[in-house]
This record gives C-alpha cells, structure tokens and sequence, in this order.
C-alpha cells in the first residue's frame, strides 16, 4: 500500500491550511460586497427581501464579522510564518507566552476596530464606564495581574529556558524548568517532586541558573585534613581523587585545591571541579568523596573530629614512613603469604619519593629490578600500539602496585607509566626481595601464582582474552622458572 502524497507548504504552512483560513473572510467579504452593491439587480430590487433598515444592520454584521476573520486569518498567518517558520529556522526559541500575548494583542484591536469603525461608538467612553469593575476587580487579582506582567518581562528578559536548571535563593530549592506560564513556572527536583513557583517571586528574588552560560559548572566540596598533611599530600589526595573520574577530567577547566581556613580540628581544604550538567551533580559528587575516602585510607590520613588534647612538641618530630607500606602490603594479593615480620622487613627497606606531574617513573622497555606502589596521587598507564603510537591505556589508584615483574623476574618494563598529578609513591628494589626469598624459597611459588593471576586481570581490563585455568598454571610455571632463575634460587 502506498503512502499519500505529502502536502504541499508554502513558507511552512499547508496549502489545504492556508486555503481553509482564507475561505471564511473571502466568503464574508463576498456577502457584504453582494449586500452593499445590490447585486444581482439593484438596491430596489433587495429591498424584496430585506427593509433598507435591515440591509444596513446586516451590512454592519458581516463588516464585523469580516474584521474577526481578518484577525484570525492574521493570527494563523503569525504562527505559520513566524512563529513555528522563519523564527525557529533562525534558531530563535519562541517563548509560548509571547505567542500568546501578540494574539491577544490582535483581539484587542480588532475589537477596537469594530465598536469604533464598524459601529461608531467610542471606545473611551467604553473604557470610563468600566473603570469602577476594572478598578475593583485589579485590587481583588492585583498578586495574579503582578505575576502575569512579571511572566511578560521574564519572558522578554528570557534569563533562562525550558530544560535549565534553577536554584530560588541560596540553599532553596533546585529544580529542571518544564514549563513557563502566564502565572507561574514549573521546576521538577532531583527527588521527582514538582514545585510551582509565581513569576513574581522569580522576578523580585535572586536565582542560580546552573545552565547558563554552559551547561558545565563548578562544584565545591570542603574537607578539613590534619594539620600533619603538607600542603603537597593534600593536593596529591585531592587531586588525584578528581582525576581519576574520566567524566570530570574531559571537561574544561583543571581541577583546583584551595585552602579555606584553619579551625580547631585542622586545616579546611576547597576541592573545585567541573560537572557537565546539574543533573549528574549528585553522582559525581558521591564518586569524588568516595575516591578522596579511599585516598585518605591508603595515604593513612584520618579525618579529625572534635577533640581536647594535650600535644607535647618534640625538638625532632619523627615519621614512621613505613607504617602506611605496611599497610598496602598486608592489603596486596601479591604478599598475602608474608608473615607480619616479612613485611615490616619488606617495608623498611623501601624508599619513598615524590613524582612530579608530567616526569614519566617508567618507560616501556627500559631495564629495571623494582617494584612501585602508589601511595597518593594518579598515574597514567601507557603503551606503544601496533602503529607505534603511544596510547593510554588505564590508570593507577592509591594502593596499587606496579612494575611488579621486572622485580620478580628482571624483564624490561612492560609500560610506560606517567604522573597525571604529584604522587607520593614507594620503590621495592630486588635487594630487599632477594632477602626475602633466601630467607623463604617456596613464596617464590605464591608469588608466581599471584603475578599470573594479576597479569590475567589486566589483560581482562585491556579487553583482551583472559587465559582459562589452564594456561594460567602454565604462565605461573614459567614466571616461577624465571623468578629462580633471576634470584639464583635453584630448583624446588
């Protein structure tokens, strides 16, 4: 079955459209140019069925008539031309209420044009004998009049649009607009709630628009750190906690750390970062606070509360840098076979440094016999792909670990891996492993099993096919064979 042609348009507008709003002032015309010229015969011979008295009433009615045709004709010609045509095209949004006060505009003269031209009575001394009624019906709807002209100056003013999003005063409520009345505007929150706001009140009180100038904006989270946090470990914590979101990280404008103030619990930091839109405020304001929690966590921060203590100040203040790798060891599936004093041994024979954004730790195939793990801040992972490009591939958190298997086995760095921001991070060199495993032989058995399990895992992460039970046996196998190769273990 085929489908019906489709209309012809004219400027936007139907021809069947156009023609059928043309068809009522034309026939009215046509009546009263008949009744005013007699036709056909004379005047005389009208006057068979209408008194010269009635023929002038009924002229006078179908000149009205024809003005009222004539203003709807003028209105469907506004909306087709304008209104839903050139304006739109013109990417001009065309408020509902403007629409609506142009065609009300156009009743009003036309009703005017009428009882002043049509039938010859004026319009003032209309106008003075309503002036009591209008008086009292304005003092009566005086809130709905001021809502109604506040909605006209809104509209022209036009501070925001259908789909923004608006905060009434500081800490009301936030809410999408989706709708824009005579009266009054319509937001939905968050929580699916509609709230109905008068125009007057938009007009008289301050607002946020979160949606202009862009759609993006900037969100502030406050946290109050011990004042033993440098100011360098507060920005890596902070930092690297915003960057590891990839939808925060691709919109303009960087992250910025700020100090507010100093209270009586520690030091009061600003975290800055852009968010795309209102509506994704909340999730990703959760996301940050869950990455700078998680941060705090591996960096062995704690969040201060409201205490009384006596402090006694050494001439000397000691660190104990290696209680946080302690922590991260007990916590690594690759040393879970460690005794409590293996990895207070392991961890005091690592050494600690700060990497500065930008300066690569590792690159890929370069030589090395460490082992990293990132205490606070944001790595980049990067690799060279088959057309010899470098491409990013993923990113390391606080706590983990990498470089492992140029440490256990001495191949040559398998990636390239870059500060996105300052970190904080520990080296794990073969010396201290090599104690280790003279001191225990079998956890190089362990250790093989669980670099192979890690290694089986970042292949899943790169979207590659992860080995099946067997083939990771058999991986473990031959990096146990090159772990007593490289640490001169001999055979088990």
């Amino acid at each position: 079955m085929k489908n019906p042609p489709a209309a012809a348009t004219v400027f936007g507008l139907r021809l069947d459209a156009l023609f059928g709003a043309l068809a009522m002032p034309s026939v009215l015309f046509a009546a009263l140019f008949m009744l005013r010229s007699g036709w056909p015969g004379n005047a005389a011979s009208m006057g068979v069925f209408l008194s010269p008295a009635l023929t002038e009433q009924a002229a006078l009615v179908l000149t009205a008539l024809c003005w009222i045709a004539f203003g709807f004709l003028f209105n469907r010609l506004c909306s087709a031309l304008l209104w839903r045509g050139i304006l739109p095209r013109a990417g001009v949004q065309v408020p509902g209420m403007l629409v609506t006060l142009v065609e009300i505009l156009v009743w009003v003269v036309t009703v005017g044009i009428i009882v002043a031209g049509v039938f010859g009575q004026s319009v003032t001394a209309l106008l003075a004998t309503s002036t009591v009624l209008i008086g009292v019906a304005g003092f009566a709807l005086q809130k709905m009049i001021a809502d109604f002209f506040a909605g006209i100056a809104l509209s022209l003013e036009r501070p925001f649009s259908i789909g923004d999003w608006l905060q009434l005063d500081q800490g009301g409520p936030v809410g999408k607009v989706v709708e824009f009345g005579w009266r009054s505007t319509r937001i939905v929150t968050p929580e699916d709630l509609m709230i109905v706001i008068p125009n007057g009140r938009l007009a008289e009180r301050a607002f946020t628009n979160y949606s202009r100038p862009h759609r993006h904006f900037r969100d502030r989270i406050q946290i109050t750190l011990p004042y033993d946090v440098t100011t360098h470990q507060g920005q890596r914590i902070l930092l690297g906690a915003v960057n590891q979101i990839d939808e925060i990280a691709s919109l303009p404008g960087k992250p910025v750390v700020t100090i507010a103030e100093y209270d009586s619990r520690g030091v009061v930091w600003v975290l800055l970062y852009s968010v795309p839109d209102r509506h994704r405020l909340m999730a990703l304001r959760f996301l940050v606070h869950q990455n700078i929690l998680r941060n705090l966590h591996y960096a062995g921060v704690e969040i201060p509360v409201q205490t009384q203590e006596i402090r006694v100040r050494r001439s000397a203040p000691s660190s104990d840098a290696s209680g946080g790798v302690v922590r991260l060891l007990r916590q690594s599936a690759l040393f879970a076979d460690l005794t409590a004093t293996e990895t207070d041994e392991l961890a005091q024979a690592a050494t600690q440094q700060i990497c500065h954004t930008g300066e690569p730790i590792l690159k890929q195939g370069n030589p090395g016999t460490s082992l990293f793990v990132l205490n606070e801040g944001l790595l980049g992972v990067w690799m060279v792909n088959a057309a010899g490009k470098d491409t990013q591939i993923g990113q390391i958190q606080p706590g983990e670990f990498f470089g492992e298997l140029s440490l256990l086995t001495g191949e040559p760095r398998g990636a390239t891996v870059i500060p996105i921001t300052d970190c904080l991070v520990t080296e794990i060199g073969k010396q201290a492993m090599s104690k280790l495993l003279e001191a225990r032989p079998e956890l190089a058995e362990s250790l093989s099993r669980a670099l192979a399990g890690r290694q089986a895992a970042n292949q899943r992460s790169m979207a590659l096919a992860g080995p099946v039970e067997a083939e990771r046996e058999s991986a473990a196998r031959q990096l146990l064979g090159r772990m007593r190769a490289f640490f001169n273990l001999g055979k088990s």
